[in-house]
C-alpha cells in the first residue's frame, strides 16, 4: 500500500533531506509522496515540551505532533484505511522527524554562509503547481488560498518552509549522485565485492515443526488466565468508533436524471450540425519548398501522372488523409483551403496552395457521404450524454446544498431531513473500517463505503460538524458524523477462554521447538552429522534437504530464510532461525563454500564498479549533513521524542508531552 512512502524512506537520500523535495510535493500529492507544513514552524510555534534544539531553533511537541497528523491525513486521501500505528511503524514519525532536524540545521547553516532565498523564488515554485492553475492555466489566487485553508498555514508559513527547503537543496544537490556524474568505483575496489557475488555454498537444513510438537497435558485454568494477562494485548479490541451517515449514489442520481422528450428535441435541435449529413474527403497532397517546384509537379499530376509517382520522382511523398471532415481539415490547413477542396469534384487536383509549410499541391481520391440522423436515430446517445450531464450536475448542486448547511451549523438530521436522505448507522468499526465483533473475519478488501466512514471517524472529535467522503470512483459520496467513540479494552476472558487456550498450546509448542532445535545445533557444533542428531530428538519429522545457492541470489531474487542463513555462518558450523507465524525453527548447516572469483569478468566488475560509484555522492550528502549538525549544534530529548511517539501510538501514560 505504501510502497512508495517506504521506498523513499528507506533510500539514502531520503535519510538525508525529505524535505529538499518533500515541501513541493506536499503541494502536489500525486508526485509520490507527502509531508507536512508546519504553521509557526519559525516563528516560536505553539507552546509545548522541546524535543530538539537545533542551533537557535527549538522544535517542540505540539509542532511534530501536527506535522505527523496532518501527514496522516494526507494519505489517507489516498488510503483511507491507513491507521497512524501503520504508519509511525513504517518510518512516518521518525524518519521525518529525523529529516526536519537536518533541514533546518542546513537552513541555519546556509544563513550563516550570507546565502538567502528570497520569496519570488518562492513565487514561482508556487505559481508552477498545476493545482493552483485555473482552467486558462494561470495562477489561480483562489486554489491557493483554498489550499492554504485546507493545510491551515498561512501564505507566510508556505513561503518560509519553501525556502527552507530550498536552501537545503542547494547545499546538498552538489553532493548526489546525479550531479557527481556518476562517477565509477575503481577496478581494484570493485572485484572483490564482485567475486564474493560468484561465491557459491551447499548446506543441508532440517525443520522442527511446531506442529510435530507434543501438545503436552490440558491447560489449566490458572494457565489460561496467566497467559491471557502476559498476551492482554493480543486479546484487545482497539478503539472503534461508530457513525450516522447518509449515502448519496451516482446510479441513484442517474435513475433520477433521464431526460425528457422536450430536452432531448431541444438537445437535437443546437446539435443540428452534428446530425445533420455530410460527406468526407479522402485527400493525397504534396507540400513543396518552393512555387516553381509545385506548379511542375500539378502540372504532372493534371496530365494523368499519379501524385505519388509524381511525388516519389522528387524525393517526396504523397501523404494520404482519409475520410477527412471539412472541419477537421480546415483545421490542419486552413478554411480558404477546406473550400477549395470539398468544393471541388472527385479527382480534381487543386494548387499550388500556399500554406505555412510551403505550396500544396492537393489530389481529391474519394468522396463519402454521409447520411445524417433523424431525431429517433440519434435519440439513444442524446439520452445517455444528457442523462449523464444531468446526473453529474444533481451531484454538484447535492454537494453544495450539503456544504451550505454544514457551513450554516445544521445537524446531520436537519440536512437529511430538508434533502431526503436516509440516515444510516454504523456498526462500531476500527481504524481499517472492520467490526471486530462480527461474526465472520473480515474480507481480504475492505469495503470502500466502511473505509472512508472510518477515515472520518478517526480523524473527528463528536463535537465536529458533519463531513462529505468520497466513497466511490464514479463520484458518490457519503454525509458522515462521529456518533460514539468505544475506548481500546480487552474482551473478557470467559469469551476468549478458547482461543487463548489454543494459543498457549501453540506458544508451549513452538517454545518445545526451539528447545529441540537448539539441542540439534549444540550436537551438529560438535561434531554430529545433521540427520543423526535430528534423530535423537525422538520427534516425527521430514528428513533434512539439501540446499545450494550462490552469494548473488540472495540480491537478485527473494531467498528462503535458511538460505539467507546459510551465508552468514562458517563452513562446518549450525545455527537456527525461527520460521515466520509461529511454524517452527529451521537448523541450518553449510556444508562447502567455494569462493568466487571474478577476475577477468569484466561485466560483473564494471556493474559493481557502476553500483558502488552510486553511493558515492550519498555518503558524501551524509557526511557533510552529519558535519553540518556538528557545526550547527543538535540537542535532543529523547524522553520526549518518545513520549510523543508513544502518544501518537495511543500508549500514552499521564501527561501528554506536548505539556497540555
Amino acid at each position: 500500500m505504501l510502497s512508495i512512502f517506504r521506498g523513499f524512506l528507506n533510500s539514502k537520500v531520503g535519510l538525508i533531506i525529505t524535505f529538499v523535495v518533500l515541501g513541493v510535493i506536499a503541494l502536489a500529492f500525486g508526485l509520490g509522496d507527502v509531508t507536512g507544513l508546519r504553521s509557526n514552524a519559525t516563528s516560536g510555534g505553539p507552546a509545548g515540551t522541546t524535543l530538539v534544539t537545533i542551533g537557535k531553533e527549538n522544535l517542540n511537541a505540539n509542532q511534530v505532533r501536527a506535522d505527523t497528523e496532518r501527514m496522516v491525513g494526507m494519505y489517507r486521501q489516498q488510503y483511507p484505511q491507513l491507521t497512524m500505528e501503520e504508519f509511525i511503524t513504517k518510518g512516518g514519525f521518525d524518519q521525518p522527524f529525523e529529516n526536519r532536524i537536518n533541514s533546518t540545521a542546513l537552513e541555519q547553516y546556509g544563513l550563516s554562509q550570507g546565502m538567502r532565498i528570497g520569496r519570488a523564488l518562492a513565487d514561482t515554485e508556487i505559481t508552477s503547481q498545476p493545482q493552483f492553475k485555473g482552467l486558462d492555466g494561470k495562477f489561480d489566487r483562489d486554489r491557493y488560498k483554498q489550499f492554504l485553508a485546507e493545510q491551515r498555514l498561512s501564505d507566510s508559513d508556505l513561503h518560509n518552509e519553501l525556502a527552507r527547503n530550498m536552501m537545503a537543496q542547494l547545499l546538498i544537490s552538489p553532493l548526489m549522485s546525479q550531479s557527481l556524474g556518476r562517477p565509477l568505483a575503481p577496478v581494484s575496489v570493485a572485484t572483490p565485492y564482485a567475486s564474493m557475488l560468484l561465491e557459491k555454498r551447499t548446506g543441508t537444513v532440517a525443520f522442527i515443526d511446531t506442529k510435530k510438537i507434543p501438545v503436552g497435558a490440558p491447560v489449566t485454568d490458572a494457565e489460561a488466565a496467566g497467559y491471557y494477562q502476559a498476551n492482554i494485548a493480543r486479546y484487545t479490541v482497539p478503539e472503534r468508533r461508530s457513525v450516522r451517515y447518509a449515502t448519496v449514489s451516482v446510479a441513484d442520481l442517474r435513475a433520477k436524471s433521464a431526460p425528457s422528450d422536450a430536452e432531448i428535441a431541444k438537445a437535437y435541435q443546437d446539435g443540428a450540425a452534428q446530425f445533420a449529413p455530410t460527406e468526407n474527403r479522402s485527400i493525397r497532397q504534396v507540400v513543396l519548398l518552393d512555387q516553381k517546384s509545385a506548379d511542375a509537379l500539378a502540372a504532372k499530376v493534371r496530365a494523368g501522372t499519379a501524385i505519388e509517382a509524381a511525388a516519389k520522382a522528387v524525393g517526396l511523398d504523397a501523404g494520404l488523409l482519409a475520410d477527412q471532415s471539412k472541419t477537421a481539415y480546415a483545421a490542419q490547413t486552413s478554411p480558404a483551403i477546406a473550400n477549395q477542396v470539398f468544393t471541388a469534384a472527385g479527382g480534381a487536383v487543386i494548387g499550388p496552395v500556399k500554406t505555412s509549410l510551403g505550396w500544396a499541391v492537393i489530389r481529391l481520391e474519394k468522396i463519402t457521404k454521409v447520411p445524417g440522423k433523424t431525431l429517433d436515430q440519434a435519440k439513444p446517445d442524446l439520452v445517455k450524454t444528457l442523462t449523464e450531464q444531468k446526473t453529474m450536475l444533481a451531484a454538484t448542486a447535492l454537494r453544495q446544498q450539503i456544504g451550505d448547511a454544514i457551513s450554516n451549523s445544521s445537524t446531520i438530521d436537519e440536512i437529511a431531513k430538508k434533502l431526503g436522505l436516509t440516515i444510516q448507522s454504523s456498526p462500531a468499526l476500527d481504524q481499517r473500517g472492520n467490526d471486530p465483533d462480527a461474526p465472520t473475519p473480515p474480507p481480504a478488501q475492505p469495503d470502500p463505503v466502511r473505509m472512508a466512514l472510518a477515515a472520518v471517524a478517526f480523524q473527528s472529535e463528536p463535537e465536529d460538524a458533519p463531513q462529505l467522503a468520497p466513497i466511490d470512483k464514479e463520484g458518490g459520496f457519503a454525509l458522515v458524523k462521529l456518533d460514539k467513540v468505544i475506548a481500546a479494552a480487552p474482551r473478557p476472558l470467559a469469551t476468549v477462554a478458547e482461543e487463548v487456550k489454543k494459543n498457549f498450546i501453540v506458544d508451549r509448542q513452538l517454545r518445545d521447538a526451539r528447545t529441540a532445535a537448539t539441542g540439534v545445533m549444540n550436537k551438529v557444533n560438535k561434531g554430529m552429522k545433521l540427520a543423526q542428531a535430528l534423530a535423537e530428538t525422538g520427534l516425527k519429522l521430514d528428513a533434512t534437504k539439501p540446499m545450494a545457492a550462490n552469494r548473488g541470489q540472495l540480491f537478485t531474487s527473494k531467498p528462503a530464510p535458511p538460505i539467507i542463513l546459510m551465508f552468514a555462518i562458517p563452513q562446518g558450523t549450525a545455527k537456527m532461525i525461527e520460521a515466520p507465524y509461529k511454524g517452527g525453527y529451521f537448523v541450518v548447516v553449510t556444508d562447502t563454500v567455494q569462493r568466487g572469483d571474478a577476475r577477468g569478468n569484466n561485466d560483473l566488475i564494471n556493474k559493481m564498479r557502476s553500483d558502488l560509484g552510486a553511493t558515492a555522492g550519498d555518503e558524501y550528502g551524509q557526511q557533510f549533513v552529519r558535519a553540518v549538525r556538528n557545526q550547527v549544534g543538535v540537542k535532543r530529548n529523547d524522553a520526549a521524542i518518545n513520549a510523543l511517539r508513544a502518544s501518537l501510538l495511543g500508549q500514552g501514560q499521564g501527561d501528554s508531552p506536548d505539556g497540555q
